[in-house]
């Protein structure tokens, strides 16, 4: 069962009764709706919030230096391993 744009707008225009809302309505939604942007400043939470983060991402950023430098640091030792291989040593004679 199909109803037409405009049997429906009849069906709804019988059974629906437009309506005005009360003044006190009114003001309260408004009262509701509205934000002040800017005001207050930062909460503590966001300071907190924010301490943390820069903690962590700090952490992140030494956790990874350490495994470069080790990294390196490993990779100058097997160079030298192999390069000492390959020379005679005073100890095989």
């Amino acid at each position: 069962m199909r109803f037409s744009e405009e049997q429906l707008e009849g069906m709804l225009s019988q059974v629906l009764i437009p309506v005005e809302p009360s003044p006190q309505f009114v003001k309260r939604l408004q009262g509701r709706l509205v934000h002040v942007r800017g005001g207050g400043g930062t909460t503590v939470w966001t300071l907190v919030v924010i301490g943390v983060g820069l903690m962590l991402v700090a952490a992140a950023w030494m956790g990874l230096a350490l495994r470069m430098i080790l990294a390196l640091i490993g990779m100058l030792g097997f160079l030298s391993q192999r390069k000492a291989g390959r020379l005679p040593s005073r100890l095989a004679r």
